[in-house]
């Protein structure tokens, strides 16, 4: 039962960001540096219980056009928030959105301090320059018997901008 409201409240609040409020569509491109703020649902079958992990990090993206694509790549660090011990994953990685589409990677290494685990995580999901929502499953690289979450995760992110920049791009010349 928890799961299926943690499920509905995370696609609930994908409308908060993405909503246009303007009267007419902004078809520009913009560099931005942004705070992405994240939470991660650790599910699988492994453990006999699921993990909440804070995800923060710094990324930079660049986004827009007609089909509002772009990319962006980062730092961070997830968080466990109700794991045995004090969990930290600092990672790296990157995604590309199109149409509301995200498709990315990270690599995260997961510690305990006495403990790591160095993980390949790709995921999918629905996203764009504001935030997104996504699934990660976890391809274990080292340390296979050190397991302090679960092998996949539901993730939300938000992004919130510190320096936006529109970006003028002009046409190719016609020959």
């Amino acid at each position: 039962m928890n799961t299926r409201i943690t499920i509905l409240f995370l696609i609930s609040l994908i409308n908060f960001g993405f909503g246009q409020n303007r009267k007419e569509r902004d078809y520009g491109y913009y560099e931005s540096l942004n705070l992405g703020i994240g939470y991660n649902y650790s599910f699988g079958d492994h453990n006999e219980r699921d993990f909440h992990l804070l995800d923060i990090g710094i990324n930079k993206a660049s986004y827009g056009g007609l089909h509002g694509g772009g990319f962006q790549y980062g730092i961070g660090t997830e968080i466990g928030l109700n794991t045995e011990k004090f969990i930290i994953g600092p990672k790296i990685g990157g995604v590309m959105n199109l149409m509301g589409i995200a498709i990315g990677t990270e690599l995260v290494t997961y510690t305990d301090f006495d403990n790591w685990t160095l993980r390949f995580v790709p995921f999918i999901g629905i996203g764009g320059e504001k935030g997104r929502l996504t699934i990660n499953p976890h391809i274990i690289l080292t340390n296979k018997k050190f397991r302090p979450i679960n092998e996949g995760l539901l993730n939300f992110t938000y992004n919130l901008n510190l320096k936006r920049k529109k970006i003028e791009k002009t046409a190719p010349n016609k020959v």
